[in-house]
């Protein structure tokens, strides 16, 4: 007992010590945004992420009364969509979808006021409103978001019947809010993200708020929570990396080369650490793989209207290292808009304008090229394992289409592919090491 017990504190007390860390670490990195563009677009992304990085989203208990029956609405739901075993009968799946829809539709008009939401949220818009502060509307956003993909599928696992919608009209009650939500975040796809759905969706002891899996069983929960916690955790781990970038930037631009070297040398140190615990904890004890597909990522899809939904590729860490070592082909910005925050973009788009390589083969400095090439090679590896890693998961369904989240429906069967998929993302991860001007 006494073992266990010591073990619990030291737990605990380390976890106490990261939070303070990384607050301190955020509260520098707000403190730096004067000191250079790049600087300033991280800080403001933080700043809007509840001053925290990775996001700190708060939920009912920060929203206004108005808008706090949605959080009820969605628990109350939450244990009607997931299903043990899924009918193979379309016709089956058409009435268990309509009728789980309706319940949607009973309950939200039960449970919501519409002209007070309407009320609220033109009152919470005003530029110069205190009513709900930024990490209510990301709990928000995440909160509206699940209702819409629980709508918008049905039952999980998604089925056929569902994925061969083209579109579908949604409650007053889910749509009313969208756009709001799209102004105040500056996104535009009609479904949710990898922020809305897993960044926000995590309360102070990052337990999941909006769950899909409930009322199935330990490993239904487990592997949703990991499907999630590990691109919230891998951000645990970038945040150094994103300020030693910032400065790196901020560095070379002043011709202080010795300091961009020795904090470029620090930035290739914690993509290991990040890497290294993402592929720690990717394991089937975490993510179980006969689970991951049907009760995961089934939800995360979208597909009405041609929009894609959540996909991995979505997450801050990669994009990130894609903008600042000019990996190839980058995201036009209407696509990017669809599913990352505006702020998010934002610090996205101030890297990609530096061009930390142009400016290094302008400058002539061999060793600040090399540290950036290896960081491209770090990144290659991780890509390359993460999918050939992923292939134990594309596992068959027999009661749906072939669909990943983040590219919708998939009529070739090149999903199953793994050369297919190999040289896609060989494609994909072309590097352009562009002449200098």
């Amino acid at each position: 007992m006494t073992t266990l017990l010591s073990r619990l504190t030291s737990f605990f007390s380390n976890a106490t010590a990261n939070d303070d860390e990384a607050s301190y670490l955020c509260s520098q990195i707000i403190q730096d945004a004067d000191q250079h563009l790049v600087a300033s677009r991280l800080a403001e992304m933080l700043k809007n992420s509840g001053n925290a990085w990775p996001p700190k989203p708060t939920h009912a208990e920060s929203w206004p009364d108005a808008l706090k029956p949605y959080y009820t609405v969605y628990q109350r739901i939450a244990p009607f969509l997931p299903v043990h075993e899924s009918s193979l009968d379309d016709a089956e799946n058409r009435i268990l979808i309509d009728k789980s829809r309706s319940l949607f539709a009973a309950v939200l008009d039960e449970e919501v006021d519409l002209p007070d939401v309407c009320e609220t949220l033109e009152a919470c818009s005003q530029s110069d409103s205190d009513l709900m502060p930024i990490s209510g509307w990301l709990g928000f956003y995440s909160c509206i978001a699940s209702l819409r993909h629980g709508y918008r599928w049905g039952i999980l696992p998604v089925v056929r019947e569902a994925q061969n919608e083209k579109s579908l009209q949604f409650p007053h009650e889910l749509d009313i809010p969208w756009p709001y939500i799209q102004r105040r975040l500056g996104i535009t796809s009609p479904g949710g993200s990898m922020s809305s759905n897993s960044y926000y969706n995590f309360d102070a002891n990052r337990n999941i708020v909006y769950p899909i899996t409930a009322g199935l069983s330990e490993e239904h929960n487990r592997t949703e929570l990991w499907n999630s916690l590990l691109f919230v955790e891998i951000e645990d781990k970038a945040l150094p990396l994103y300020r030693h970038i910032s400065k790196a930037v901020q560095f070379l631009e002043n011709d202080d080369i010795p300091s961009t070297i020795s904090t470029l040398q620090k930035a290739n140190d914690d993509c290991k650490a990040a890497f290294k615990h993402f592929y720690e904890n990717m394991n089937d004890f975490n993510l179980v793989p006969s689970i991951w597909l049907p009760y995961c990522q089934g939800f995360q899809g979208w597909t009405l209207e041609g929009i894609n939904g959540v996909s991995g590729g979505q997450n801050m860490l990669i994009r990130t290292l894609d903008s600042f070592l000019g990996v190839r082909p980058w995201p036009t910005e209407e696509e990017e808009a669809l599913h990352l925050p505006l702020a998010q973009r934002n610090w996205l788009n101030s890297l990609r304008k530096f061009d930390i390589r142009e400016v290094a083969n302008q400058k002539g400095n061999e060793e600040v090229i090399k540290l950036l090439d290896h960081m491209v090679s770090q990144l290659r590896l991780w890509r390359m394992g993460h999918m050939r890693k992923m292939q134990r998961y594309q596992v068959h369904r027999p009661e749906r289409n072939k669909m990943t989240a983040g590219k919708s429906l998939v009529r070739d069967g090149g999903v199953a592919d793994d050369g297919a998929m190999v040289n896609h993302l060989k494609e994909m991860l072309s590097v352009r090491l562009r002449e200098t001007k």
